[in-house]
């Protein structure tokens, strides 16, 4: 199991995925084989065993890829899923004990959310909504490179990934103003070509 973080975090949105006409396991499937190195499994809304057989078919591509796997919200389904990280919303109750040797991630969208995640030594932070986003309509206005960059510093060298509107036109903002890496979910899961979208999202990393 790695405990690296990654500096790229596809989400999942079978949703998303259907609205562009494939199924949810060959986005992810197309992502990490073009390099994603990590995924978050999210699909919050279904009952808990269609998620944990979603989850179990997920895992298999992921894991043959070579990539990381994050599970939203469910301690237990990650650890089903042998998962590298458990990935909180921001009031999600962190798991007992040390969280089966998994990284914890912790969803944060302001000052007190930062502090609180550092505080409970969270691994990783998802900091959102960085740009405008149709999936992040309850959290207020987009934060922009300012003000990630002041959470990034509230985050005490803890890694931050922006979340929210970012695309392969944008990501090098968010790196700029400090933040670890990005995550991303309807860039990839709603894209034409979904490989495509993770090679120009990898792409980023190597601009001035």
């Amino acid at each position: 199991m790695t405990h690296a973080v990654p500096t790229l975090v596809v989400i999942t949105d079978r949703h998303a995925a259907a609205g562009a006409g494939r199924p949810l396991r060959d986005v992810v499937a197309e992502a990490v084989d073009a390099g994603a190195p990590a995924v978050l499994l999210r699909d919050k809304d279904l009952e808990p065993t269609a998620r944990r057989s979603l989850g179990e078919q997920i895992a298999a591509v992921v894991r043959r890829a070579g990539a990381m796997l994050l599970v939203a919200s469910d301690p237990d389904l990650a650890r089903h899923l042998d998962a590298d990280a458990i990935h909180l919303a921001a009031h999600d109750a962190r798991p007992r004990g040390n969280a089966a040797g998994m990284l914890v991630g912790r969803s944060c969208h302001d000052d007190a959310e930062v502090v609180a995640a550092v505080r409970e030594h969270a691994d990783l932070l998802l900091v959102s909504p960085v740009a405008p986003t149709a999936s992040k309509p309850g959290y207020g206005p987009a934060l922009g490179p300012d003000r990630l960059r002041q959470l990034v510093g509230r985050a005490g060298g803890v890694p931050v990934l922006a979340l929210g509107g970012v695309t392969p036109e944008n990501a090098s903002r968010w790196r700029d103003a400090g933040a670890h890496g990005v995550a991303v979910m309807g860039g990839v899961m709603s894209a034409p070509d979904p490989a495509d979208a993770v090679r120009r999202l990898l792409d980023t990393r190597e601009l001035p």
